[in-house]
């Protein structure tokens, strides 16, 4: 799926579905739009416009060096975190330090990101932007 959010996303006239609108069910195999057109490949603009299309990320709780050895052992699943096709994070199970996995070793990871801010009514922030929210801790209202 991530890759399909993707390619729908970066061209949706090539490799997105369109419109969900005219669309016509094909069988099992796709979508076409209308009576006459091309099996659409990819997503929806109806649900590639309110996603941003990230890379996977897997988060393991072991090692990193544990992580490291079995990486070692299967590289056709280190391809995937070597090329940057899947983000890879490893947290210390010992001390919840984060690790991640960048040029085939582990680098502990400090967040560039702000402390989020708390959240009192989430309908009002919703009501007001059309553009992605931020991350918040919400907070009980009263």
């Amino acid at each position: 799926i991530n890759l399909e959010y993707f390619f729908s996303r970066t061209d949706p006239h090539r490799l997105g579905a369109g419109s969900k609108l005219p669309h016509n069910v094909i069988g099992l195999l796709g979508v076409a739009n209308g009576v006459e057109g091309d099996l659409r490949p990819g997503l929806p603009t109806q649900m590639t416009e309110v996603h941003d299309p990230i890379r996977l990320l897997v988060v393991v709780e072991q090692k990193p060096e544990f992580i490291l050895s079995v990486l070692e052992k299967d590289s056709s699943t280190r391809q995937w975190f070597d090329n940057n096709w899947i983000n890879l994070v490893a947290i210390d199970p010992d001390n919840r330090t984060l690790f991640r996995y960048d040029n085939k070793t582990f680098k502990e990871y400090h967040s560039k990101a702000d402390i989020p801010s708390y959240l009192k009514d989430w309908n009002q922030l919703i009501e007001s932007t059309e553009n992605n929210i931020p991350v918040h801790l919400l907070t009980k209202m009263k």
